[in-house]
């Protein structure tokens, strides 16, 4: 069911991390999206994104409780039946559709974070 974790790390300013990851061999991976850098070194994946760029797709307090700390980014099948087996302790905080063709639930369980998410459509080349 789980395709791919990625860790996602929110931040005022992603500028200063980009910077660490790019010196470290990272290479980006062209996301169209200025406020969202996804990163690649081998087989490992990050993604690094500004608050503003999550705040378009999340509330403002939910963009709070996610800034200036990492979320795992579980890439799923199926949305609705990855939050249909989540444990009864794990609340759906929100759920948003991207422009980026994504649909995504926030959950958290015992005070801990993961974003679920299903592609819905591929995304277009200008």
């Amino acid at each position: 069911m789980i395709l791919r974790v990625t860790p996602l790390t929110v931040l005022s300013d992603i500028g200063p991390a980009l910077s660490r990851y790019l010196a470290l061999g990272f290479e980006t991976m062209e996301t169209g999206d200025a406020g969202c850098v996804g990163l690649r070194a081998g087989d490992t994946y990050l993604i690094l994104a500004t608050a503003a760029h999550m705040a378009r797709q999340f509330q403002p307090d939910t963009v709070e409780r996610l800034t200036e700390r990492t979320t795992p980014y579980l890439y799923v099948r199926s949305l609705d039946e990855a939050l249909s087996r989540l444990p009864a302790s794990a609340t759906v905080v929100e759920r948003a559709v991207t422009d980026h063709g994504t649909a995504e639930a926030l959950v958290e369980d015992a005070g801990e974070f993961m974003i679920l998410v299903q592609k819905i459509a591929s995304r277009q080349s200008p």
